[in-house]
């Protein structure tokens, strides 16, 4: 157990999640108290000794899947303590005809029968996801699979018409209950089978194989440009707490940081009452400057969920600037900056900024160079030797004219100008991008695809 303690430890660091090695020592000594032959017990006592955010939940609940399922170890009570193994299931009801195991499954959730379910379920998996030993393919295409033969619109009305005949009445709150339980019982279906598949590839190429192919990705590392909709909710959750930590540890860097130049007056009077050896030497204080920040945003497309995240997190760092004025554009730019001004919900600011900015002019198609040229037109002469510049977009600019010699009049009178592009750098400058065209022109440009890239970035800014 304690082996697996340790192979569990190491896949968690694999995948980010912080986790020492005194961390590991005591997640041991927890389950030496502990029964293991209680795998809920087993996990609340690892998760409390090894997870201290609960944005690693996720992943931890994941990578203990494959490394404490109980298929996965032999209990012998006299040897080891291993977690004992569920029977096997696997094609029990492999012969009958797909309608018919689906009407099966049907009557087993209508019965409340679960083990029956995870038989029904085996047996679905053998029949329909193929699954060939020692080929590395991934769970999510054996579940496609097995989950389209079955056919869930199918097994959805078999089980809304069983359960609508058992109401007295059909109202409107009753539908909408009916309807959530049946988005329940087959997320439940969907679990079942994603859970038996992975028993099975565990059982083909070993944990470890199976951890390090998984993609059990935490919050910071969701990739912005594809990320869906339960990915934006998990990474808004992780921002607050993640502005609050960096703005946290920029605020120690400046207390403990630079003392500034030495104190020649102060430290030769002290000297005196050592006989004129300077015993101490002292230093002028620093005078922290906090840089003001003027961000232009591309949030067209799939760029806006970036565009999103990394003004979120600049207003809410907020304080660390002496000013921050905010730009959107897509074809057109405007001002928004009174907005989240005006605004104390960010989210709420957000929207507003989405319904009332006016950033489009033509088409709704990128056009940067035309953006440029109204930047630099109508905002140009605001930009000081204290500004710093940043701009967020792919510079995907749907092959109209650069006008990139523009973005050097910016440069010219900013303190710095920086540039973060949300696609990998593998993909700049192919198709309709023109990243080279721009990066001449600035003191950095920088991969920003996650949360934890767009922190790197801010730290390095203050």
């Amino acid at each position: 157990m304690i082996e697996r303690v340790i192979e569990f430890s190491d896949a968690l660091r694999r995948a980010k999640v912080p986790v020492s090695l005194l961390e590991s020592i005591d997640a041991s000594r927890a389950l030496a108290t502990a029964d293991v032959l209680d795998r809920r017990e087993v996990k609340a006592f690892l998760s409390s000794t090894l997870i201290k955010d609960h944005g690693y939940q996720k992943v931890f609940d994941r990578l203990f899947d494959i490394y404490f399922s109980p298929s996965t170890y032999e209990h012998r009570v006299d040897e080891s303590s291993m977690l004992a193994a569920e029977p096997e299931l696997d094609g029990v009801f492999e012969d009958v005809a797909d309608a018919e195991l689906r009407d099966l499954m049907v009557d087993s959730i209508l019965r409340g029968d679960e083990a029956e379910l995870k038989s029904l379920v085996a047996s679905a998996v053998t029949k329909f996801a193929g699954i060939e030993p020692g080929r590395p393919v991934g769970g999510v295409y054996y579940a496609f699979k097995t989950l389209r033969r079955l056919d869930i619109d199918a097994l959805r009305n078999s089980i809304f018409d069983a359960r609508i005949a058992q109401m007295d009445g059909e109202d409107s709150l009753g539908v909408k209950l009916l309807n959530h339980d049946i988005d329940r019982i087959l997320e439940r279906v969907r679990k079942l089978v994603d859970d038996d598949i992975r028993r099975r590839i565990v059982s083909d190429r070993g944990a470890e194989a199976v951890a390090r192919s998984l993609r059990a990705t935490l919050p910071e590392d969701i990739d912005f440009m594809h990320a869906n909709e339960e990915d934006l909710q998990e990474i808004s959750r992780a921002l607050a707490p993640l502005v609050r930590k960096l703005a946290s540890r920029i605020g120690h860097r400046r207390r403990k940081g630079h003392r500034g130049s030495l104190d020649f007056r102060k430290t030769f009077r002290r000297s005196i009452a050592n006989g004129g050896i300077p015993a101490e030497l002292f230093f002028h204080k620093p005078f922290q400057t906090k840089p003001e920040i003027i961000v232009v945003a591309d949030i067209s497309g799939s760029v806006a969920s970036f565009a999103r995240f990394t003004l979120s997190m600049v207003y809410a760092m907020s304080e660390q600037f002496s000013k921050v004025r905010s730009f959107v554009f897509i074809d057109e730019i405007d001002e928004v900056t009174g907005i989240f001004e005006a605004s104390d919900d960010l989210a709420e600011a957000l929207k507003k900024v989405s319904a009332r900015a006016k950033v489009v002019w033509m088409d709704g198609h990128s056009d940067y160079g035309r953006v440029m040229e109204s930047f630099v037109e109508r905002w140009g002469d605001e930009i000081t030797h204290k500004s710093t510049v940043i701009f967020l977009g792919d510079a995907r600019n749907n092959y109209h004219p650069s006008k990139a010699h523009l973005l050097a009049l910016v440069r010219t009178n900013a303190r710095a100008l920086y540039w973060l592009n949300p696609e990998p750098s593998a993909y700049w400058d192919t198709g309709d991008s023109i990243m080279s065209h721009y990066s001449v022109y600035c003191d950095s440009v920088d991969e920003c695809r996650n949360l934890r890239q767009l922190q790197s970035f801010v730290e390095r800014l203050i």
